[in-house]
């Protein structure tokens, strides 16, 4: 099993997905998620994707929302505890997170880029 298949999730009707072999790595979110507590997935697989960054020494990396229909707000705060954790490392650890997303799609525009400043050294928010 490759390491991307072990830092992604698929559920019925959402599929995270690492691409490694892109630079910068990307990590793309495809579906809708709308459970009632989409931590339960989201925590534990952005968390291994963190590790596996700070393993790696990345200093950027991308998360294209472009795919995502749909992230309720148990989502976004999955996102601002991601944010947060890398925020924490130490100076030299620290990786910069693009939010790519669909400039035709409200919700990703509003929320991804209120999260830019959480972190505005460290975090963007890029339409593509």
């Amino acid at each position: 099993m490759s390491e991307e298949l072990k830092l992604g999730y698929k559920g019925d009707r959402v599929e995270i997905s690492v691409d490694e072999s892109v630079t910068p790595l990307t990590i793309r979110l495809v579906g809708k998620i709308d459970d009632a507590d989409p931590g339960v997935f989201m925590d534990p697989t952005l968390e291994s994707i963190h590790a596996r960054i700070v393993v790696l020494g990345l200093n950027e990396v991308n998360a294209d929302f472009s795919g995502l229909s749909f992230l309720n707000s148990s989502g976004i705060k999955s996102l601002i505890k991601w944010v947060m954790r890398q925020t924490e490392l130490a100076e030299h650890q620290k990786y910069r997170i693009n939010f790519l997303y669909s400039s035709r799609v409200t919700w990703q525009q509003t929320s991804l880029k209120a999260l830019t400043y959480l972190a505005p050294k460290t975090v963007s928010a890029i339409p593509i």
